[in-house]
């Protein structure tokens, strides 16, 4: 069976491997305008493993997503090669912004992740003054793992060309240029779903971060959700996540706004907290600073099959988009998911 993939982000790489690695007869194709190292949205995420659930989407669905991607990054983080695939294992702080410090909060809003990585402790009133005393806040100890996507996408490719997975670079403006060659289509094309899919609930949030080097390796992360909220739309979360001897520092949270322009100001905010928070950041050196663009969509991810006629025959599509700032942390799971609504075509073809 020829089945195409659209969109080579974390997503898309992820969902052909998984594929190859699921069912042996499928011949996958990857197609994208880029593949990396080329600047793609995945090569600049902070890549840190936590996840909270989305009360607009399926519940469900999320912890499954997430739990299934922790359990495939847990098992690369046994892995010693952390060159290679870049996954390295830390302990951390998740923490939210509260009226007081240390309150008491409920099992929901702990990360996902945490059931499998392990418990989650609440932080004390004192851990929490002493982390953060610039707001009050609450939150828990908590394990994670950390992915540098800048070894993991070209690690995920390696892979795919080493499974037999072929590679084509050009831009798909319509699933009709598409549908005549291949037995199904897998649309992981994130923000270019607007247009691909005609999905009006994505929309963009622009993300800003620091990427810092330390004199030594760091292996532990802080994350404070929400810190400031400037209007509706815009908020500055602040978190360091470890990369060996690198540290991404962030980040904001712009609704709407798709320009990749650095705010000066605000990565003066950022790299101020990162050195007066963190004792190993106080003499780290600035490498980048640099933007993304998160593909949200209102109802969460899209994991869903349909069918459609195109170009003389009826084609199966398989939608997998709208991860937002969790595509790296859902990346695994969702492509799990696809793999399982691509089997009854596999069966279907097989009785031919």
């Amino acid at each position: 069976m020829k089945v195409v993939v659209i969109g080579a982000g974390v997503v898309g790489l992820s969902t052909a491997v998984c594929i190859q690695e699921t069912y042996a007869s499928c011949d996958v194709t990857v197609m994208s305008e880029k593949f990396p190292p080329e600047d793609i949205v995945s090569l600049v995420a902070g890549g840190v493993i936590l996840g909270t659930i989305d009360p607009s989407a399926n519940k469900d669905t999320q912890i499954k997503v997430m739990c299934d991607t922790s359990r495939h990054f847990l098992k690369l983080s046994a892995d010693d090669r952390y060159q290679i695939h870049g996954v390295m294992k830390v302990d951390g702080v998740y923490a939210k912004i509260t009226p007081t410090y240390g309150q008491q909060l409920s099992d929901a809003e702990r990360p996902i992740s945490s059931r499998v990585f392990g418990k989650a402790v609440l932080l004390s009133a004192e851990e929490c003054r002493r982390l953060m005393p610039y707001q009050t806040c609450s939150g828990w100890h908590v394990k994670s793992v950390c992915v540098d996507t800048r070894r993991y996408l070209p690690y995920l490719l390696n892979k795919f060309h080493r499974n037999g997975g072929h590679i084509r670079r050009c831009k798909v403006h319509s699933f009709s240029q598409v549908a005549q060659e291949y037995d199904v289509i897998i649309n992981c094309t994130g923000l270019g779903s607007r247009e691909l899919a005609r999905d009006s609930n994505m929309y963009p949030v622009k993300g800003q971060l620091l990427r810092m080097e330390t004199e030594g390796k760091v292996t532990n992360f802080n994350y404070f959700i929400d810190l400031f909220k400037k209007t509706e739309n815009a908020h500055t979360s602040f978190y360091f996540l470890p990369h060996g001897n690198e540290v991404v520092v962030g980040g904001s949270y712009i609704k709407d706004v798709e320009n990749r322009n650095v705010d000066a100001d605000l990565s003066r905010e950022l790299e101020a907290m990162a050195r007066q928070l963190h004792p190993g950041m106080k003499k780290a050196k600035i490498l980048q600073e640099y933007t993304g663009i998160r593909p949200l969509r209102r109802g969460g991810i899209r994991i869903e099959k349909e069918f459609k006629y195109l170009e003389g025959k009826t084609i199966p599509i398989i939608h997998n988009y709208g991860h937002g700032g969790y595509g790296v942390g859902g990346s695994w799971g969702s492509a799990m998911q696809v793999a399982e609504l691509l089997a009854p075509e596999i069966q279907k073809k097989s009785k031919l």
